[in-house]
């Protein structure tokens, strides 16, 4: 399937929405998973996985030195709680220890312009992002266990070359539009009195 980056933002918003993340999150979801995809990388694959990962009980990040580990996390909670607390330069680093996916943290990460980060996997940097640019530099980082995220002014030597249009697998495309199609509610007297469709001097 085809798409444009605002129709792939949409189509992940809705899905998000579907799946019952919140709104806030939904938002950060739509632009990131489209960055990522916009970059060549299967970020809705990433999403879907995410979507389906058990979820364990929260737990507060744990203080160590300069940085704040967090364990057990997903990228769609832990992780934009994590991208938050180092941009408001609350720690230096931030450690996401048995992250679900380390590749969606990039595209939540995006969501920052005017921000640089550095995503490392045992000290060695695996990718780099600067506003819409993004270095990509080991693909072994999409399934990394341990992720650590710093805020830093890395150089970025060749950043991917990014498209305007994004191809879905058929599949993914579907699975997408199914979780979309979960906000919907049936059409009836109670669900129009409550909000649903449009109103009477609506013009859609």
């Amino acid at each position: 399937m085809d798409l444009s980056f605002s129709e792939l933002k949409d189509l992940v918003f809705n899905a998000s929405m579907g799946s019952n993340v919140p709104a806030g999150v939904c938002e950060d979801l739509s632009f990131g998973v489209s960055f990522l995809e916009s970059c060549s990388l299967p970020g809705c694959k990433e999403l879907l996985y995410s979507l389906h990962c058990k979820r364990h009980p929260p737990v507060s990040p744990q203080k160590n030195g300069v940085s704040l580990i967090f364990s057990n996390s997903r990228a769609i909670f832990e992780g934009v709680s994590a991208i938050d607390l180092l941009v408001s330069e609350s720690c230096k680093s931030v450690v996401l220890e048995n992250i679900d996916s380390s590749m969606l943290l990039v595209g939540l990460a995006s969501n920052y312009y005017g921000f640089s980060f550095s995503f490392h996997k045992n000290k060695e940097i695996c990718a780099v992002l600067f506003n819409d640019q993004l270095n990509w530099k080991n693909d072994n980082f999409r399934r990394s266990n341990d992720i650590e995220i710093r805020l830093n002014n890395s150089e970025l030597n060749n950043p991917i070359a990014k498209r305007s249009r994004m191809l879905l697998d058929e599949n993914v495309f579907k699975e997408l539009s199914d979780l979309a199609y979960n906000m919907l509610v049936p059409e009836s007297e109670l669900s129009r009195t409550t909000g649903a469709g449009a109103g009477n001097i609506d013009n859609d």
